[in-house]
């Protein structure tokens, strides 16, 4: 991939001022941080697209290098969550859109199984099975209503006009 750089200031700086505010064994299951300190460290007002950009690719981070699952914990701030708060966050997240549902089933795939009581791991046990059935039933559906099109073609280079 490569680096786009539009005249702003690129996210990686504020996230790693994150990283270091916030190093993995200081974010243990159920810290709750406040928009008051991320505003703090990130030196950005709450509702600006630069504030929730920095922030989503600071939970996206943290949750793809280290496992670490933080949502958005409404008026307050971000949370850390433990896996029976995650599996309620991927129940929610999967009753959305049919079209974020699958990104959303991936959700389950954070949530330990072996850390939720016999309620929770009955309904995680029943969730899979059932979004098992929702995933071969999209990936048929994709399938069946692909349209067949002809391969892209690019426009012509422009020529450049000599002694002009």
């Amino acid at each position: 991939m490569s680096n786009v750089f539009r005249g702003g200031v690129p996210y990686s700086v504020d996230v790693k001022r994150l990283n270091e505010a916030f190093p993995v064994p200081s974010l243990t299951e159920g810290r709750v941080i406040k928009h008051e300190q991320l505003e703090a460290i990130i030196d950005a007002v709450k509702g600006t697209q630069r504030y929730y950009g920095v922030i989503h690719s600071w939970i996206s981070q943290s949750r793809n290098s280290n496992a670490i699952f933080i949502a958005w914990e409404p008026k307050v701030g971000v949370k850390v969550l433990d896996p029976a708060s995650l599996l309620t966050h991927a129940e929610m997240r999967t009753r959305q859109k049919i079209r974020q549902t699958g990104k959303a089933i991936r959700i389950y795939g954070f949530v330990d199984r072996g850390r939720l009581d016999a309620l929770g791991q009955q309904r995680f046990d029943h969730d899979k099975r059932v979004l098992n059935a929702y995933c071969e039933a999209m990936n048929a559906a994709n399938k069946d209503l692909a349209v067949p099109l002809a391969p892209i073609q690019s426009l012509p280079k422009p020529k450049l006009i000599k002694g002009a």
